[in-house]
């Protein structure tokens, strides 16, 4: 942006430029700054919503009404819950137990997800977050600053216990 900022001031003071056109441009460049610095993410570019998890009062019933509705075939199975197909990502249907029905979390997809990279990264942007492990899958979850419950995995995620889930359910 210095070069640009030099470049417009040096085209106004030789009276290339008017003063209407010198703010007009100045206007343009820091609306663009913005959006050049959401180009480098802190953690890393989302490439897909990877999958919501709701917990329910009755898996079955809930996972009916998804599949009869949309044609959501089940993807595989995580129990007590199960997983729905949903294109390129998936929703998870969880019971609901002892808490409130709605939704737990949402996953966002990294390519190339290290969780403890990831992890390093979040603590040094002062968020907290924390790894669990599913089988041997990395599961990293931290809270937004509205308290939503966050998951970040990697693009290739599709439930289960390894990177590609269980691809056959039982």
């Amino acid at each position: 942006m210095s070069v640009e900022l030099d470049q417009l001031l040096h085209q106004y003071e030789n009276g290339h430029l008017t003063r209407r056109g010198l703010l007009g441009a100045l206007s343009a460049l820091l609306v663009a700054a913005p959006a050049a610095r959401a180009a480098e993410p802190a953690i890393g570019a989302v490439k897909q919503l990877n999958h919501v998890t709701v917990f329910v009062p009755d898996v079955q019933k809930s996972a009916a009404f998804y599949q009869n509705l949309f044609g959501m075939p089940l993807l595989t199975r995580q129990d007590p819950g199960l997983n729905l197909n949903a294109g390129s990502g998936f929703l998870g249907v969880y019971p609901a137990q002892a808490r409130a029905p709605g939704i737990d979390h949402v996953c966002l997809a990294l390519e190339n997800f290290d969780a403890d990279a990831v992890l390093k990264k979040l603590t040094d942007h002062g968020v907290k977050g924390s790894i669990r492990l599913r089988g041997d899958t990395k599961e990293l979850y931290f809270t937004d600053p509205d308290n939503i419950r966050v998951q970040l995995q990697d693009v290739t995620y599709r439930g289960g216990t390894g990177p590609l889930g269980d691809r056959d359910p039982k």
